[in-house]
């Protein structure tokens, strides 16, 4: 049986202090950048539908020249598999915690 692990960002309302400059730090890229990434993909899911792959992450970390196998694996570690896993499993926490800027 394969052993579950517990994702990333779902600890993440219960970090403060230290703990969460410990989890910024170890994010492939910064805050805002991950906050810009998906206020992208939710403009580009509102005008068009989900293909169930990263096309819209994948377009903007192109676009922003950001590392893309680091934040391609975060995003799938976390559940964000497509664009709309994306803003099902990491927006909502992501902005519960640093608004929605």
């Amino acid at each position: 049986m394969p052993v579950v692990r517990k994702r990333e960002i779902e600890n993440l309302e219960q970090l403060s202090g230290e703990e969460l400059e410990a989890f910024l730090d170890s994010l492939p890229e910064q805050q805002h950048t991950i906050s810009d990434l998906i206020d992208f993909v939710e403009d580009e899911l509102y005008e068009n539908e989900c293909n169930h792959s990263l096309q819209y992450s994948m377009r903007f970390m192109m676009d922003n020249r950001l590392d893309f196998p680091k934040l391609t694996s975060w995003l799938n570690e976390n559940g964000g598999y497509c664009d709309c896993k994306v803003m099902e499993q990491i927006a909502p926490i992501w902005r519960a915690k640093f608004g929605d800027d």
